[in-house]
């Protein structure tokens, strides 16, 4: 029987096309996947795109596996037939861009181009008739092909929260040592004398050996600079074949303005913040850009990789993509497997995979190394067909994913059980110096939490699935202990976690041979486990304080992201005198939510007096630097001044920090005091957020002589400690927890007091020997009748402490005041005064015995 030509009939005349995307969706042709009707977050989201279409940068949020992909489907459609010109829809991956040209066409029907591997799929773009999706590297190449008549009048971004990973490598050229040892050593050769020139030859041999504590450095930027400018490095990049690369393009007259890292498997040079305001894709007002991104909690990496705010968030409410999971966090060593105490990791993944199937996320490549026995990372070209096999498989078994948090997509039943190896860092050697040298451990944490929700929500996409999640990583397990951090998760996240937490206490879990059994009846959807999941999911237990100092935190660092876009911005310029003043502005903010970052810039405001060729100016801020994140970074070192200061031995720290406080004996116009004194100054402040009182104390501490940190913000231990002043000869030390945010007459609470009994035990475990007491500092000296402080801890009141400041202030303006003869001898006496040293300190501060109220 013959069969029908469709095509042969005639029509009737073709009206316009609809461009109110919610009737773009109506009109899609009707086949066998296409979806009854479009979820509620998902119309709410079109609904309110279309009353905003013509902003030029638009966010839209949605829960992962809440069907972001297919509004950004019908947006690109409605743009076309609105006749935008060259209509984009840019995925981090080329999997995704085959994930999207499959939904395209198979749920919605519609025509569209794709292009990767350096071609177009079909002629559909490029004649107009339909929209092109591609990777985010094709688009920020440069030589891409999307400029003349191709250049795009519409982006839709997918998977935003990423971009700014993916950028970065468009803008990074790289040299991997197993793949070029010669250049490797030849690099080393050529910046050796830079660090042999401050002191720090042995430093980089331990780095290029792997023999480090460190895993890579920053070269000096006064190395930089000279072998930029001196022709060295471009003939190194053409001699080693980089100069051919996409990256070159960008960078091959910016090089001087760049960082160069090394580690031991290889070397980067790239900008340290993203010149987005000075990609013509990313500043062009010619250009409407729709940004589709999982739920933000911040919007810091989001202004790192496109260098601005949205001028429209869109953020429908729904709960399409909010899945159930047990999340459980156990360390090796509260584990037996066999018999056998802290098993191994390869034992743990071994034991759950050989009863299901399991995705083994690990943060890199090292990690991955030791899963190998049970699964190998497959090759890039190999990857898709990999995944897809295992997607399909019914067999129990494991797929390793290897630095990758975004992506890959296991609903339902294709995976439901997935363990997460390391915290999810150091994705680039910028990113590896900045967390493990430099220890930014605050200004990340917003970008950890939200590659953790995108790691978490791998193998669960949607309303209606569940998975099993489990963690025996130290690190990571450390990173969801603290507060402040799970605040930073969406609110059924910090459930989820905590909801494991108690099960894993209630059923006191030691025997990892347990686990398959326990993901088993989960998975099989037991009605004891379903009635406990409903019954304990709920609020999260966070403080108001613990989300008050997440949001204060992501204020300050939201003004720093945007401080480096501008910095960028200047120096691509050429225009290292405005770059410098941008990110000066924005150092003190920073600082007291993260000093290590306001270190980070202090180091790129000395590049940029390098540039000028003012290296002792450079090294003033390197100074800063280094005194900022309390790390020795291979920096040159300011040129010894003559001064009869510089010449004398400190009697104590507290004079040491006087003598640098005021190393010139010469005069000058302004008391150097006032540069720390505009921040420990919030102590009088009311209204102040926690962080700015935090680092207040901090930085009293250290001009006091302390060895002064913030632990909970500083490092990986399990502490939640505000602030420590630990003595120089680690012989005593002042614990503070900060309750001055308290309003007056109001008592300690029980939890403050036993959480004051953990910052007790965590110190003693981590100095043990070490004389030390707890001071609450707080406006009142009492706590409820339940609570039983310990005789280790005090209240150190507001008003103490602030009459306290208020005095170390009038003695450094006095001091400043006197003549600087006189001021060198009495930089000494005052340090050698009683009233200084610490039994002084602890008198001035009065701390008072905490009293229990009486019940009522």
């Amino acid at each position: 029987m013959s069969s029908f030509d469709f095509n042969s009939l005639s029509r009737p005349a073709i009206g316009p096309k609809p461009i109110d995307p919610i009737e773009v969706f109506r009109t899609a042709s009707s086949l066998e996947n296409t979806p009854n009707d479009l979820w509620r977050g998902q119309s709410q989201a079109l609904e309110k795109w279309h009353t905003v279409r013509a902003k030029k940068d638009v966010l839209v949020s949605l829960h992962t596996g809440a069907g972001k992909s297919l509004v950004g489907i019908i947006m690109a459609q409605s743009l076309v037939n609105e006749g935008i010109q060259n209509v984009v829809y840019a995925c981090a991956t080329n999997d995704l861009v085959q994930q999207t040209e499959n939904e395209c066409r198979t749920k919605l029907g519609f025509e569209c181009t794709t292009r990767m591997g350096g071609s177009f799929s079909n002629e559909l773009f490029e004649n107009g008739t339909a929209f092109c999706i591609t990777n985010y590297q094709a688009l920020f190449n440069s030589r891409t092909k999307f400029r003349g008549d191709l250049r795009p009048g519409a982006i839709i971004f997918d998977d935003a929260h990423v971009a700014e990973k993916v950028i970065r490598d468009c803008y990074t050229i790289s040299l991997r040592r197993k793949e070029n040892e010669d250049g490797y050593k030849e690099f080393i050769h050529t910046v050796l004398p830079f660090f042999e020139s401050i002191m720090r030859r042995e430093f980089l041999i331990a780095i290029a050996n792997g023999a480090s504590t460190y895993s890579c450095t920053a070269v000096p930027p006064n190395a930089v600079v000279s072998i930029a400018r001196s022709g060295i490095l471009n003939d190194w990049l053409s001699k080693h074949g980089l100069s051919g690369s996409f990256a070159y393009g960008h960078l091959a007259d910016k090089l001087s303005t760049c960082s160069i890292f090394i580690a031991r498997d290889g070397i980067e040079i790239a900008p340290a913040f993203l010149p987005s305001k000075r990609m013509d894709f990313l500043a062009s007002n010619e250009v409407r850009r729709i940004y589709l991104s999982a739920t933000l909690s911040s919007e810091v990496d989001f202004c790192r990789a496109f260098g601005k705010r949205p001028s429209e968030r869109i953020v429908p409410e729904n709960d399409a993509g909010v899945g159930e999971r047990l999340i459980i966090l156990r360390r090796r060593d509260q584990l037996t497997l066999n018999g056998k105490d802290n098993p191994e990791f390869t034992a743990l993944a071994q034991e759950i995979a050989s009863h299901h199937k399991v995705l083994i996320a690990s943060s890199s490549y090292p990690s991955a190394k030791k899963y190998e026995a049970l699964a190998k990372p497959p090759a890039a070209k190999d990857f898709s067909a990999a995944l897809d096999n295992f997607r399909s498989s019914s067999s129990p078994g494991a797929f390793s994913l290897v630095a990758r948090v975004d992506g890959i997509d296991l609903p339902h039943g294709t995976c439901r059980v997935s363990i997460v190896d390391g915290l999810p860092t150091g994705f680039s050697l910028c990113e590896r110096f900045q967390f493990d040298s430099l220890e930014m451990r605050n200004s990340f944490a917003a970008r950890i939490a939200n590659r953790i929700v995108q790691l978490f929500g791998r193998t669960n996409r949607g309303r209606n699935d569940y998975s099993v999640i489990l963690s025996f990583d130290d690190r990571l397990i450390s990173w969801l202990k603290k507060n402040r951090n799970l605040a930073l998760l969406p609110s059924l996240l910090q459930s989820q976690i905590e909801l494991g937490r108690v099960l894993v206490d209630q059923f006191k879990i030691k025997d990892a041979a347990s686990l398959p059994n326990l993901a088993d009846q989960v998975l099989k959807r037991d009605a004891g486990w379903l009635s406990f999941y409903k019954d304990t999911i709920g609020a999260s237990k966070l403080s108001d304080e613990d989300r008050q100092q997440a949001r204060d935190t992501d204020e300050a660092l939201l003004k720093g992201s945007l401080a480096e876009a501008e910095f960028a911005a200047l120096m691509w310029d050429g225009r290292p005198e405005l770059a410098r003043e941008a990110l000066g502005e924005a150092i003190h903010s920073v600082a007291s939510a993260d000093r290590r970052l306001a270190g980070w810039y202090s180091m790129h405001i000395g590049h940029s007096f390098e540039l000028e060729g003012d290296s002792e100016t450079a090294k003033k801020h390197y100074s800063d630097a280094r005194s900022r994140t309390f790390f020795d970074i291979a920096l040159p070192q300011p040129s010894t001044q003559k001064s009869i200061m510089k010449d004398i031995t400190p009697r104590n720290a507290f004079h040491e920090q006087l003598i640098q406080l005021f190393a010139s004996d010469k005069a000058v116009a302004r008391n150097p005091w006032d540069k720390y004194n505009s921040q420990i100054k919030e102590i009088l402040s009311d209204t102040a957020s926690s962080n700015k009182h935090e680092e207040a104390v901090r930085l009293l501490g250290e001009i006091l002589g302390f060895t002064a940190t913030r632990p909970e913000q500083e490092s990986d231990e399990n502490s939640t400690l505000d602030v420590l002043w630990l003595s120089k000869d680690k012989k005593s030390a002042f614990l503070w927890s900060l309750k001055s945010r308290k309003y007056s007459n109001s008592t300690l609470n029980g939890e403050e007091i036993g959480t004051g009994h953990l910052h007790l035990e965590w110190f003693r475990a981590a100095h043990p020997g070490v004389r030390h007491e707890l001071f609450f500092l707080a406006p009142d000296a009492e706590c409820v009748s339940t609570a039983y402080p310990s005789d280790d801890m005090k209240v150190v009141l507001l008003d103490s402490m602030r009459e306290f400041y208020r005095s170390f202030d009038q003695a450094m303006i006095n001091l400043f005041r006197l003549p600087p003869a006189e001021r060198i001898i009495e930089c000494e006496a005052m340090s050698m005064r009683g009233e200084w040293q610490e039994e002084g300190l602890r008198e001035a501060l009065a701390p008072v015995a905490i009293s229990r109220r009486a019940a009522i």
